[in-house]
């Protein structure tokens, strides 16, 4: 890949976070500067790196305050970016920043209309890691509304009344 000549959603996509310094330093910028960057999708460079599973670059710009709750085109939030690769090692890290910087997990795509945590939920119930269920049970105080629901009719409170654990079934009772 030659740096000089590509774009920060390239770097990001098939390089390393020291090709993306490089790149910086040869543009005389930083990471602040450069962190809201979105493409003709509405995508960030935050959620260009959580697709690519590029979790260092993420934990670099979401320590160069890169915002959060960014919404494509698409109606995607960052925990939609980062859900298909919820069970990858380091993902869980990053969720748990995101959370803690007040991402929305009620944020809802245009195309099926899933919220993001019920996106999360379904890539977590696919592994079943006691990590990823943890991870699940910190969200249950930012979750508004369980039986709010998607294009086919489903909500929250169904997919976990029908995947979820009884674990996570008595926690969602009792956060009513």
């Amino acid at each position: 890949m030659n740096i000089e000549k590509a774009d920060y959603a390239t770097i990001i996509r098939f390089g390393t976070l020291h090709d993306l310094n490089i790149k910086l330093q040869m543009e005389g910028k930083n990471l602040i500067e450069v962190s809201n960057i979105t493409d003709k999708e509405g995508i960030s460079l935050l959620e260009k790196s959580l697709i690519a599973r590029k979790f260092d670059i993420a934990k670099e710009l979401l320590a160069n305050n890169a915002k959060v709750n960014n919404v494509s085109n698409a109606g995607c939030n960052e925990f939609h970016y980062l859900a298909c690769n919820i069970n990858c090692d380091g993902a869980l890290d990053i969720a748990r920043i995101l959370l803690a910087k007040g991402t929305s997990l009620m944020e809802k795509e245009k195309k099926y209309g899933n919220s993001a945590f019920f996106t999360l939920c379904q890539e977590v119930f696919k592994a079943r890691s006691t990590e990823g269920l943890d991870f699940i049970e910190e969200c249950f105080d930012k979750i508004q509304d369980y039986d709010d629901c998607n294009k086919m009719g489903c909500s929250i409170r169904m997919l976990i009344n029908e995947r979820g654990t009884d674990k996570l079934k008595q926690i969602m009772e009792c956060t009513k």
